[in-house]
């Protein structure tokens, strides 16, 4: 997914270019979001990580990396207008661990 947001940082976006497309990015996002945003931030509001479950913080930090490869791509993308869901997810992205 690196290099495909990479080619299309480069390229830019063709819609349904086996390579350029950005929509793969947008499912493989989809599928690690299994949790709400809510609660996202609500573990990350604890003072103190270690209470929150290990496998939540992995999935957190696997999102993140997928959040931060979307938006090495986003200028060059349609991905806001399509999807204007992910747009919470990329502003809170900072904050996942």
């Amino acid at each position: 997914m690196n290099l495909r947001a990479g080619l299309i940082s480069e390229l830019g976006e063709r819609e349904g270019d086996p390579v350029l497309n950005s929509e793969p990015i947008v499912a493989w996002i989809r599928s690690l979001t299994t949790f709400s945003l809510e609660e996202a931030s609500q573990w990350m509001a604890r003072e103190d990580l270690r209470t929150v479950p290990i496998e939540k913080l992995r999935a957190m930090r696997r999102l993140k990396s997928a959040l931060n490869t979307l938006a090495h791509a986003l200028h060059k993308t349609q991905v806001e207008q399509k999807h204007p869901e992910l747009i919470p997810w990329l502003q809170f992205r900072t904050r996942l661990p």
